[in-house]
């Protein structure tokens, strides 16, 4: 099992809470499909109580930099992952804001009805080289735009606009792919 890519996606998902909400020393709670975790782990769980005992025999996991995680499994085949207090002040104190992902979160959340030009200024501001994409009819969202070349991060921000409201999801290349 390959925990790294794991503790990685967990640490990122808790710093854009963070960049979003603001630090609070408190728990936080993660939810994962089995598919999900297949990809961020390297595993080839079948199901999610076999991924539920994979996870609970890790020992990687019950004593990393986030502290203790605890690991149940929820209705839908889905994995909530429980992040302690202490995993979220370890990010807090130890992780640096990610300057594109701040600026994005700073982005979205003044100005609620962005334009596609200014979220593409935002992307190219970082890396010229990033993609836009039109998504196909019947998807969820509008655009994806990402960086081919995985600088200055990895994750597929997927752009839904509606009734002058702009939204955005991040999602791991793999699962933006599924999403498809």
């Amino acid at each position: 099992m390959n925990t790294e890519r794991f503790l990685n996606n967990i640490t990122e998902q808790i710093k854009e809470a963070q960049l979003k909400l603001g630090f609070a020393k408190e728990v936080i709670r993660l939810y994962f499909p089995v598919a999900s975790l297949n990809i961020l782990l390297d595993t080839e769980c079948k199901n999610g109580k076999e991924m539920l005992t994979c996870l609970q025999q890790e020992p990687k996991l019950a004593d990393s930099e986030l502290g203790k995680l605890s690991f149940t499994l929820c209705k839908g085949e889905r994995i909530e992952v429980c992040i302690p207090p202490d995993g979220a002040e370890y990010v807090h104190e130890q992780i640096a804001d990610p300057p594109f992902l701040k600026n994005i979160v700073e982005l979205f959340s003044q100005n609620h009805h962005l334009t596609l030009e200014e979220i593409c200024a935002c992307f190219a501001t970082y890396n010229k080289g990033y993609a836009c994409r039109k998504m196909e009819p019947g998807t969820d969202f509008d655009y994806v735009l990402y960086f081919p070349d995985k600088t200055p991060d990895e994750w597929y921000y997927c752009i839904r606009m509606e009734m002058g409201h702009t939204i955005y999801h991040r999602f791991i290349e793999e699962d933006y792919k599924q999403l498809l």
